[in-house]
């Protein structure tokens, strides 16, 4: 469905702004799934995780919604190269701050999905990395979530205020919560004096 629009939008023969509204929906369709899977993320592995789902099931669905995210936020990216009225080239969607419209509203969204890719692929890629590195490497799903916020509000044509509020409120409290709890562990961990 989405391919059969990119190209009836790349031809022209759509009656109207197509790559428009699908550009705003993908946008908003993939900004929520990456709000549930950062928000619930932080709680996998936690005291705060749902306890009516399995562990497996959880890890799973949020490799699912992360993939969703991903997926929907590329094309959402793809369509602004055969957008009507802002059409851009496709190395002006791939390297940050060379679009002609909203530079750095753009740059942000393309370093966002790039952070995305990367904690994705970490993921894909675990056991090749340490914990501690692979943990380092997840954290990027934070600053790649701000980046795609602040690229939804500054872009956004619609008044979706309400909606970025509560899913950075929703992901600062889980953040939250879980730095609490390991902070918590680290605290209760005796410290071995050397002799």
């Amino acid at each position: 469905l989405l391919l059969g629009g990119f190209l009836l939008s790349a031809l022209h023969l759509t009656p109207g702004p197509l790559a428009w509204s699908v550009l705003r929906a993908t946008g908003i369709v993939a900004y929520l799934a990456l709000a549930v899977t950062v928000t619930f993320g932080a709680m996998l592995g936690s005291r705060f995780a749902p306890a009516w789902l399995a562990r497996a099931q959880q890890y799973g669905w949020h490799g699912l919604l992360s993939g969703f995210a991903l997926t929907i936020g590329s094309a959402h990216g793809l369509f602004l190269v055969v957008d009507g009225k802002y059409a851009q080239p496709l190395s002006a969607v791939l390297l940050p701050g060379t679009s002609s419209f909203a530079p750095v509203a753009v740059g942000l969204g393309t370093l966002g999905l790039y952070g995305l890719a990367l904690v994705y692929l970490s993921t894909r890629w675990r056991k090749r990395f340490s914990v501690r590195v692979w943990r380092a490497l997840h954290l990027v799903a934070y600053p790649a979530f701000g980046a795609l916020t602040l690229h939804g509000v500054l872009t956004g044509s619609d008044h979706l205020g309400l909606m970025y509020g509560v899913a950075v409120a929703s992901a600062l409290f889980t953040f939250g919560l879980r730095l609490t709890e390991e902070t918590g562990k680290r605290a209760a961990r005796p410290v071995l004096k050397e002799s």
